[in-house]
C-alpha cells in the first residue's frame, strides 16, 4: 500500500511540473508579444504622411475629407471681378439716324412764333432749340443747353447762367459749338413748346429729333446731338 501511494504522489508531482511549465511558456509568449506592439518605432521608417496634406499624383495639394481618408476634390470658386471694377471704354454716343419728311411726325406750325421762327424744349426743360432765330443771324437751327459737358471740338463753357453750352447749323454747312450769354434759341411765350421723346420736327428740309439722349439735329448728314451728357457736332 505504502509503494503504490508513493508512485501516486510521483504522477502528481510531475503533473503539477508540466503545468508550471505550460503556464510560464504562456506568460513569456504574451510578454513578447507585448513588447513587439509597444516598442520603440525605427528611426528608419518613412515619415507618416497626412492623406489631407499629401500631394496628389498631379503634384497639388489633395483636398480629402477630415478623417484622413481620401476625398472628393473640392473645386476651387472662380473669382469674378465686380462689374464695377471691370475696365470699360467709353465709346461714342448712339447718335440717332437722320430723319427726312417722312419721319416728322409734328405739325411745325404749332411751333411757330413771330413769322418764319420756330422754337421748342425737351421733355427736362435743359435743352432749347430754334429753326431761323432772329438772334442768331445766319444760322439754320441751333440749341442751347442750361447744362451740358465740353464739346467735342474742344468747345469749353463754365455752365452758367451767363456762360452756358450751344451748338448751331449756319448756312454754309458747318456745325459748330459755342458759348452763349443769352437766349439766343430761346423763344415764344410763356415759353417754347416741349417735343416730346420721339417726335421729329421739319422745317425747309432741316430736321430734329428728340429722344431721351438728347435733342439731335440735321442739316442732311451733318449735324450736332447734345444733352444733358452729350454735346457732339458730326
Amino acid at each position: 500500500m505504502h509503494s503504490a501511494a508513493t508512485g501516486e504522489d510521483e504522477r502528481m508531482r510531475q503533473v503539477r511540473n508540466i503545468v508550471a511549465m505550460c503556464a510560464l511558456v504562456a506568460a513569456t509568449t504574451l510578454t513578447l508579444t507585448a513588447c513587439g506592439s509597444e516598442g520603440p518605432t525605427s528611426t528608419d521608417a518613412a515619415p507618416v504622411t497626412s492623406a489631407a496634406t499629401a500631394p496628389s499624383a498631379g503634384g497639388s495639394p489633395d483636398t480629402g475629407s477630415g478623417n484622413g481618408t481620401d476625398g472628393p476634390a473640392v473645386e476651387t470658386p472662380e473669382v469674378v471681378t465686380p462689374a464695377a471694377e471691370q475696365p470699360t471704354e467709353a465709346g461714342p454716343a448712339a447718335v440717332p439716324p437722320a430723319p427726312n419728311r417722312d419721319d416728322a411726325n409734328v405739325d411745325a406750325r404749332d411751333f411757330e412764333v413771330d413769322g418764319g421762327q420756330y422754337f421748342f424744349q425737351s421733355p427736362s426743360g435743359n435743352v432749347f432749340c430754334a429753326f431761323n432765330s432772329s438772334n442768331a443771324p445766319g444760322t439754320i437751327v441751333g440749341c442751347q443747353v442750361r447744362y451740358s459737358v465740353p464739346g467735342n471740338t474742344g468747345r469749353e463753357c463754365l455752365n452758367t447762367e451767363n456762360n452756358t453750352y450751344g451748338v448751331q447749323i449756319n448756312q454754309d454747312g458747318t456745325v459748330e459749338q459755342i458759348c452763349t450769354n443769352q437766349g439766343i434759341f430761346f423763344g415764344g411765350n410763356p415759353g417754347p413748346r416741349v417735343l416730346e421723346y420721339g417726335q421729329v420736327i421739319g422745317v425747309t428740309g432741316n430736321f430734329c429729333r428728340s429722344t431721351e439722349a438728347g435733342i439731335t439735329c440735321y442739316d442732311g448728314d451733318r449735324g450736332f446731338m447734345i444733352s444733358r451728357d452729350v454735346n457732339i457736332a458730326f
